[in-house]
C-alpha cells in the first residue's frame, strides 16, 4: 500500500495526469463540437426532405387540384419510408395520410421557425413502434386544405446515439491509455529513484565507493546520477585522505609509545633493585605506573582508531559464520556482573525464551551471520559507557530481543543505564569520531567508543540508536540483522 501511495505521489505520475486531463478536456471539447455539428447537419438534411415533399405537393395542388393531391398523399403514405403525412380539410377532418390523427397543441413542441415535434402512432401497421417521434411542418395549400409533412427522427437519434457511444468509448480508451501510460512512467521514474535512494543509503552508511548506475543517457535523472557520482568520488577521496592521515598517525605513534612504555618498565625495575629511600621509591613508582597507564590508554585508542578506519573503509567484510547472540550476551554478562556488583548495582539480563539454546532446537536460537569478536566488542563498549556514567548503586539492564521488519529480521541488544543520559539534539553528534559532550569531559575516554559500535552495527546490517530510559538514563540499542543463513 505504501508503495502504491509513493507511486501516485511521484512528479512523473502527477505531470502525466495533468497532461492527460488537459488532453481529455481539449479532445472532449472537440468531440462535443463535432457531435453538435453532425447533429445539426443531420437535422438540416432531414428538414430538406420535408421541404422537398412539401414543395412537390404544393406544385401538384397548384397545377392539378385537390383530388390529385389526395391521391398523391395516399400513395406516399402507403409506400412506407420515414415520411409521415396528414392531409385535412379546413375543419381538420382527415382526408389522407398515414397519421391517425393530428396531434393536439399540448402534445407538440413548436420552434421559433414553425417546426413542430411530437409523438404519435401511425394509422397503418408498418412494423414500427406504437408511437415514435417525428419532426415536420404544416403547409397550407388552400383555405380548405392543409398538409402536415413530417419525418421520423428515430433513425437520426439512433445515429447520434451511436456516435455519442463511439465518442464516449474513444474517451474511455484515451483515459485508460493515459492512466496506464502515467503508471508506467511513474513506475519507471520510481524505479530509477529507488536506485538513487539505495545508492545514497549505502553512501550515508560510509560506503563511499558506491556509485549510482542508471540506464539511459542524457536525461535529467542520469545527469543527476553523474553529479552524485562525482560528489561521492570527491567525498571518498577526501575521506580516504583523512583516514590515511589518521591511520598513519596512529600507526607511527604506536612504535615510540611501545618503546617508551618499555623504558618506563625498565626504569621501575631498576628503581626496585636499587636501595633508594622507600618513601621516594614508592612515589616515583606511582608516577611511573600512572605514565604506563596513560600510554596503555593511548595504545588502546590508536588500536580503536585503526579498527574503526578498517570498518568504515569497507576493508572488513561481514563474515558468514553463525554467531549465537544468547551465548555472546551470556559471556559479556558473566564478565561485567562482578564489576557492577562491586559498584553496588546489579546487571539484569533478559533474553527471549524462544532463543535459549538449552530449551529450544538449534534453528530457533538467536543466530546471526557475523563476527563474534566484533559483536562482543560492541556490547562491551556499551556496557563500559554505562559503567562510566551510571550512578553508583544503580542497576544496569542488558536485553536481547527479536524483531521482524519489512526489510528483514533483526536482533536488538539494549543496554539501559540510569545515568544523566544524552540530550536528543546531541545523540547523532555523540556517535561521531572524537566527539565528547560537555558533561562527560571529566570522565576518561577518547570519544570513539560509540563510533566503533555504530560501525560494527552497520557492518552487520543494522545500526545504533540512542533513546531515553524513563524516568532517567540512556538506552543504547545495538541492532543486528540475521544476515545470510
Amino acid at each position: 500500500m505504501a508503495r502504491q501511495r509513493a507511486l501516485f505521489q511521484t512528479s512523473a505520475f502527477r505531470g502525466a495526469m495533468v497532461y492527460l486531463i488537459v488532453f481529455l478536456v481539449v479532445t472532449g471539447t472537440t468531440l462535443a463540437l463535432l457531435y453538435n455539428e453532425m447533429a445539426r447537419a443531420l437535422s438540416r438534411g432531414g428538414d430538406a426532405l420535408v421541404w422537398q415533399e412539401a414543395a412537390v405537393v404544393s406544385r401538384l395542388h397548384a397545377t392539378q387540384g385537390a383530388d390529385t393531391v389526395k391521391n398523391f398523399v395516399t400513395a406516399r403514405a402507403q409506400a412506407g419510408g420515414e415520411m409521415v403525412y396528414f392531409l385535412a380539410n379546413g375543419l381538420g377532418t382527415r382526408l389522407a395520410g398515414n397519421l391517425a390523427a393530428f396531434p393536439a397543441p399540448d402534445q407538440t413542441h413548436r420552434t421559433a421557425d414553425d417546426w413542430i415535434t411530437f409523438v404519435v402512432p401511425l394509422d397503418s401497421d408498418r412494423n414500427r413502434p406504437d408511437a415514435f417521434a417525428v419532426r415536420g411542418r404544416v403547409v397550407v395549400l388552400a383555405d380548405d386544405l392543409a398538409l402536415l409533412v413530417a419525418r421520423d427522427i428515430a433513425p437520426e437519434r439512433a445515429q447520434l446515439k451511436s456516435m455519442a457511444q463511439l465518442f464516449a468509448g474513444a474517451m474511455a480508451v484515451l483515459v485508460l491509455i493515459g492512466l496506464l501510460g502515467s503508471i508506467f512512467m511513474a513506475r519507471r521514474t520510481l524505479a530509477r529513484v529507488d536506485i538513487i535512494t539505495d545508492s545514497l543509503r549505502d553512501i550515508m552508511q560510509g560506503r563511499f565507493e558506491t556509485r549510482v548506475a542508471l540506464a539511459g543517457r542524457g536525461d535529467e535523472m542520469t545527469l543527476l546520477a553523474d553529479r552524485l557520482n562525482d560528489m561521492t568520488a570527491r567525498i571518498n577521496t577526501l575521506m580516504s585522505a583523512m583516514r590515511e592521515v589518521t591511520d598513519n598517525i596512529a600507526h607511527d605513534l604506536r612504535t615510540p609509545l611501545n618503546r617508551l612504555r618499555g623504558q618506563l618498565e625498565n626504569t621501575r625495575a631498576q628503581i626496585a633493585q636499587t636501595g633508594a629511600a622507600r618513601a621516594g621509591a614508592d612515589e616515583l613508582d606511582d608516577q611511573l605506573a600512572q605514565n604506563i597507564q596513560d600510554i596503555d590508554m593511548l595504545l588502546e585508542n590508536f588500536a580503536a582508531i585503526l579498527s574503526l578506519s578498517r570498518l568504515e573503509s569497507g576493508a572488513v567484510a561481514r563474515s558468514k559464520a553463525q554467531v549465537d547472540l544468547v551465548a555472546v550476551v551470556a559471556d559479556i554478562a558473566a564478565l561485567y556482573e562482578p564489576v557492577i556488583h562491586d559498584m553496588g548495582g546489579r546487571l539484569d539480563v533478559g533474553v527471549p525464551e524462544t532463543a535459549v539454546p538449552e530449551t529450544e532446537a538449534p534453528e530457533t536460537a538467536a543466530l546471526v551471520s557475523g563476527e563474534r569478536t566484533l559483536i562482543s566488542q560492541a556490547i562491551a563498549n556499551l556496557l563500559e559507557n554505562a559503567l562510566k556514567y551510571a550512578a553508583t548503586g544503580e542497576n544496569i539492564a542488558l536485553d536481547l530481543s527479536r524483531h521482524e521488519a519489512p526489510e528483514g529480521v533483526f536482533y536488538e541488544i539494549c543496554v539501559r543505564d540510569k545515568g544523566p543520559g544524552i540530550a536528543a539534539s546531541d545523540r547523532t553528534r555523540a556517535m561521531a569520531r572524537f566527539v565528547r559532550l560537555e558533561p562527560s569531559r571529566h570522565v576518561p575516554g577518547s570519544g570513539i567508543g560509540l563510533s566503533l559500535v555504530h560501525a560494527i552495527a552497520q557492518l552487520h546490517g543494522g545500526g545504533l540508536a540512542l533513546s531515553d530510559n524513563v524516568p532517567h538514563g540512556l538506552v543504547a540499542t545495538l541492532r543486528v540483522s540475521v544476515g545470510e543463513r
